[in-house]
């Protein structure tokens, strides 16, 4: 999966097409399985979403309960404008 379907999963997420328990669990190994290709074509882009959407993803939490306990923890609202911040920036490394 190049880079373009990596930024087209974040899209089809931050559009509401891909939920975001899914989106959660499945980037982390996309970006995986795409990271020496993308590191090599494009090393910025690659080091901004190795470096952050791994650990925002790791933060959602949909269990209300659960993200009591824990501060760091994201609703699906924060989780979707943390990737929207990092979609932005990668967009912009793009072009």
């Amino acid at each position: 999966m190049g880079v373009n379907g990596l930024m087209g999963t974040i899209k089809e997420f931050l559009e509401g097409k891909y939920p975001a328990s899914d989106f959660s669990f499945d980037f982390p190994d996309l970006l995986n399985e795409s990271g020496p290709e993308l590191e090599e074509t494009n090393p910025e882009l690659y080091n901004l979403l190795n470096e952050d959407l791994p650990e925002i993803c790791s933060y959602f939490e949909p269990d209300d309960e659960a993200r009591n306990q824990r501060p760091e923890y994201l609703n699906e609202t924060q989780f979707k404008e943390q990737v929207q911040r990092v979609y932005e920036k990668a967009v912009k490394l793009m072009q």
